[in-house]
C-alpha cells in the first residue's frame, strides 16, 4: 500500500526503498523544501534518495553548498525570508566544527533548523554500508558527536534504531518550530542511513506548540503605563522577523502617536512613515518618560546599561520571548517591566486593551505630538539628504554619497543584506527606499545578537533561493568579505542560477579595529602609526574573482560614475549574471 487514510489513523504509510528515503518522506510531509549539504561520504544514501525525488519532481531538493558554513548560512537566509525550517547535512564531527560559528548564530537568532551530522558505530565491515576504511576511526567522538555543539542547540539526539525514527524526526521538527525557536541536532549513524526499509509510518498529529502569550496582567500594566505617559518612545531591532507584526506596530504607534526608533536587523517599521524617527535613541533619552523595547533585549538600544540613561527617570518596559537573555552570562539593563511573550501575540492584545481604554480628551494632545513628530521625521531626512549632497564630490568616494546613490538605484523589489561594521549606521540612514515593505532588509552578521562575520553571502543566497524574482544585494565590508567562503558561494550561485550583487565597501582596512588611540593615546601604535589588526594591504583586486564564475564586476572610484555603475551591475544581475562592485572608500 502507498498511503492510508489518516482520518482513521495517526499515521500515513509510504513505500520506500531505504531509510534515507524514509527520512525525506517525513521532511516532505512537514513542508521541508530543501536539504542543504556540504559533501560527506555518509550521505550517499541521502543522495540516492534525493536523486529519486528529483526524478519524480518531489521536494525536498538538494543544495550542494560546497562548504559547511555556507550550507548553514544559506539555510538561515532561506528561513529568515520564509519562516520555514530547513535541513542541513554536515560531514561528521569535522563538518560540524567547521560550521560551529554559524550554529551559534542560528541558536542566538532563534532560527528553526534541523542539523544532521553522521558518525559510525561499526568498523569490521559487519554491516552493509558501514565504514569504508580506517580513516573512519576518526569520524566518531567519545561521548557522542552531539556533545561538540550541545550548548548551541535546543535539543539533540543520537538514534540507535530506525524502528522509531519516524517519531524522532517528527519530534525534532516539532521542537525546532516551538518558541523560542532554534536549531535541533541529530547524530545519525552511517549504518542507520544505509539501512534498507520498505515503508515508513509518518505521524500526522505532531504539531509545534502554540507560541508564548504574555501574562494578561502584565499587558494591562503596560497599557496603563502607555496611556499615562506623555512622551514615550518605542525601540526595536528584530520585530520584523514576524512580518505580520509590523502592521500591528504601525497601528500601535499611530494610536498613541509614539515615535519608533530602530536598528534594522529586519524591516521593522516603514521608513517613510512620519513616526519613524531614525536609528539613534540617545537624543530621546533625556526627555522621554517611557521607553518600550520590543524584540531587542538581546541588543539593547543604549550603553552602558545604567550610565547610558543619563539619570533619566523613564519607565522602561521590554517585550521579548527571552527578555532576560538566558544565553548571556551577563545582562544588567534596568527595567520596570519585563514581559515574556511573542510580540506577534502581545501587541494585538495590547492594542485591543488600549482601544478600549483610550479617552477622547487625549486626542488633541496626541494629534499635536503626531504633527511635531512628522516635522522631526521630515527634518531628519532633509538633514541626511543635505549631508549626502555635501559629500558628492569627495574623493575617495564618501560612503554617505554612495549609499544615497544606491538608494536611488534600487526599487521596492530589492532585498538588502547588510554585513558591514563601521558603515552600518550610514547604510541605515541613507539606504531607506526599499524598507517600506516587509522582508526587504536582513542582517548578515547577527540579527538578534552579534553572530560572527562571514555569513552575509550565504544569507543572500538563501534569500535569493526563497525569492528568485527579487533583486538581492549583499553589502560587505572588505574585512567581512574576507571571512566569507567566497569561492563556494559564487560557485553555488553559478551552479543553481542564483544571481545576486555583492558590493564591497572597500577602505582597505578592518576599520572597526582601529581603537588604539582610545586606550593608548600616547602609545607606540599612535606615535609610530603601527596599527596592527587594521590594514588590508596590498590592495586586493576583488573584481578578478568574478571571471572564474562568468560574472560581471567593476571598480567604482569616481563619485560621478556611481549611478551608471550601479545601474549596469543591477542590469547584469537581472539578466542572470553574478555581479560584484568594488567601491573605493577613504581609509580610516
Amino acid at each position: 500500500m502507498s498511503e492510508i487514510d489518516h482520518s482513521t489513523s495517526f499515521v500515513k504509510v509510504h513505500k520506500v526503498d531505504s531509510a534515507a528515503e524514509a527520512y525525506l518522506e517525513i521532511f516532505r510531509h512537514w513542508g521541508i523544501k530543501y536539504v542543504f549539504g556540504s559533501p560527506g561520504s555518509e550521505y550517499i544514501p541521502f543522495w540516492e534518495a534525493l536523486a529519486k525525488f528529483s526524478s519524480l519532481d518531489k521536494f525536498p531538493r538538494y543544495i550542494n553548498a560546497r562548504h559547511e558554513s555556507l550550507a548553514l548560512a544559506m539555510a538561515r537566509g532561506y528561513t529568515m525570508g520564509t519562516g520555514l525550517p530547513q535541513v542541513v547535512l554536515l560531514h561528521v564531527s569535522f563538518g560540524l566544527l567547521h560550521g560551529a560559528m554559524e550554529i551559534k548564530a542560528i541558536f542566538n537568532e532563534n532560527i528553526p533548523m534541523i542539523i544532521i551530522a553522521g558518525h559510525n558505530v561499526t568498523h569490521e565491515d559487519e554491516v552493509w554500508g558501514g565504514t569504508p576504511g580506517p580513516h573512519y576511526l576518526a569520524f566518531s567522538e567519545v561521548g557522542g558527536t552531539q556533545r561538540l555543539i550541545q550548548p548551541y542547540v535546543k535539543w539533540c539526539h543520537e538514534p540507535s534504531t530506525n524502528r522509531n525514527i519516524n517519531y524522532i524526526l517528527s519530534r525534532a521538527l516539532r521542537l525546532t518550530m516551538t518558541e523560542p525557536r532554534g536549531p535541533v541536532f541529530l547524530s545519525l549513524s552511517r549504518e542507520l542511513l544505509f539501512e534498507k526499509l520498505s515503508q515508513i509510518e509518518i505521524p500526522t498529529k505532531i504539531q509545534p506548540a502554540t507560541s508564548i502569550q504574555a501574562d494578561p496582567a502584565a499587558i494591562n500594566t503596560l497599557a496603563h503605563q502607555l496611556l499615562s505617559a506623555t512622551n514615550p518612545v518605542i525601540y526595536t531591532r528584530y520585530l520584523g522577523r514576524n512580518p505580520k507584526t509590523v502592521e500591528i506596530l504601525v497601528q500601535l504607534a499611530e494610536l498613541l502617536s509614539i515615535p519608533v526608533v530602530e536598528t534594522p536587523a529586519y524591516m521593522n517599521f516603514p521608513t517613510n512613515h512620519p513616526l519613524h524617527l531614525g536609528y539613534n535613541i540617545q537624543p530621546f533619552l533625556s526627555e522621554v518618560d517611557m521607553i518600550v523595547v520590543i524584540d531587542s533585549s538581546s541588543w539593547p538600544p543604549w550603553y552602558p546599561p545604567t550610565k547610558g540613561l543619563q539619570s533619566n527617570k523613564a519607565i522602561i518596559s521590554y517585550i521579548d520571548l527571552d527578555p532576560t537573555q538566558l544565553k548571556y552570562p551577563y545582562w544588567g539593563y534596568p527595567a520596570d517591566l519585563l514581559i515574556t511573550g511573542d510580540s506577534q501575540l502581545v501587541l494585538p492584545a495590547l492594542l485591543q486593551i488600549l482601544r478600549k481604554k483610550i479617552e477622547d480628551p487625549t486626542r488633541v494632545h496626541r494629534r499635536e505630538r503626531y504633527n511635531q513628530l512628522t516635522i522631526q521625521h521630515t527634518k531628519l531626512r532633509e538633514k541626511w539628504r543635505e549631508e549626502a549632497y555635501a559629500s558628492q564630490k569627495n574623493h575617495p568616494i564618501d560612503p554617505k554619497w554612495f549609499c544615497h546613490q544606491l538608494n536611488q538605484a534600487i526599487d521596492k523589489n530589492t532585498i538588502i543584506v547588510n554585513e558591514t561594521i563601521t558603515h552600518w549606521l550610514t547604510i541605515n540612514k541613507y539606504l531607506e527606499k526599499n524598507r517600506v515593505k516587509t522582508g526587504s532588509r536582513f542582517e548578515g552578521a547577527g540579527a538578534t545578537a552579534s553572530a560572527g562575520l562571514g555569513q552575509g553571502l550565504g544569507v543572500a543566497l538563501g534569500l535569493k533561493l526563497a525569492h528568485p524574482n527579487k533583486t538581492i544585494i549583499a553589502l560587505e565590508g572588505d574585512g567581512c568579505f574576507h571571512y566569507n567562503p567566497v569561492i563556494p558561494a559564487f560557485g553555488l550561485a553559478q551552479e543553481y542560477n542564483l544571481p545576486f550583487l555583492t558590493i564591497i565597501f572597500n577602505n582597505q582596512a578592518y576599520a572597526a579595529m582601529k581603537h588604539h588611540s582610545r586606550y593608548y593615546s600616547n602609545g607606540y601604535a599612535v606615535s609610530t602609526e603601527t596599527y596592527y589588526g587594521v590594514p588590508q594591504k596590498p590592495k586586493v583586486e576583488y573584481t578578478k574573482l568574478l571571471a572564474a564564475f562568468n560574472g560581471y564586476s567593476a571598480i567604482i572610484d569616481d563619485p560621478d560614475k556611481i549611478q551608471s555603475s550601479l545601474q549596469q551591475a543591477i542590469s547584469q544581475v537581472n539578466k542572470g549574471k553574478l555581479a560584484l562592485l568594488d567601491v573605493i572608500l577613504p581609509e580610516p
